[in-house]
């Protein structure tokens, strides 16, 4: 798996999270400022979901530091497309996330690992620290949910 692809599902996965550009990129940067460390004493095989895990404890920690959110509108392009992709790309995104704040933190947590970064719920579980089968169960219902969703603004 190509870096770049990684580095990026990260930053929408950790914007998604953040809603704001500036915090997503602070994060990134210390999702991988402990990733190198860890690497550099241990073996990691499957790193695209140690990565997001390691991105998603730092988030925990952040928010716990902060105590608070901050929001945005935008999402900063970090690949080259024509200017049509990218407007349909951030349209398309946003109302994803729009949507997926009208269900539970956890749903959409599973979704955005399953769904959008392509995790299995394995990996998911493991990076939620949940049971498989729970996965399966909030996925389920996320997804139910979402359907109706889009069905509404539809």
């Amino acid at each position: 798996m190509e870096l770049e692809t990684i580095y990026i599902d990260i930053y929408r996965y950790l914007y998604s999270l953040t809603k704001n550009h500036s915090a997503a990129e602070d994060l990134l940067q210390d999702t991988f400022t402990k990733a190198h460390i860890t690497l550099l004493g241990q073996d990691i095989q499957d790193i695209k979901p140690w990565l997001f895990k390691v991105a998603y404890y730092t988030y925990i920690d952040s928010t716990r530091k902060e105590k608070r959110y901050v929001t945005s509108d935008k999402i900063d392009q970090m690949h080259f497309n024509t200017p049509e992709q990218i407007i349909v790309e951030q349209d398309a995104y946003l109302k994803l996330i729009n949507l997926l704040e009208q269900i539970k933190p956890i749903e959409k947590q599973i979704i955005l690992l399953c769904d959008v970064h392509d995790c299995t719920n394995e990996q998911a579980a493991n990076i939620l620290q949940l049971n498989v089968n729970t996965v399966k169960s909030h996925l389920a219902r996320g997804r139910k949910k979402m359907r109706v969703l889009i069905k509404r603004e539809e």
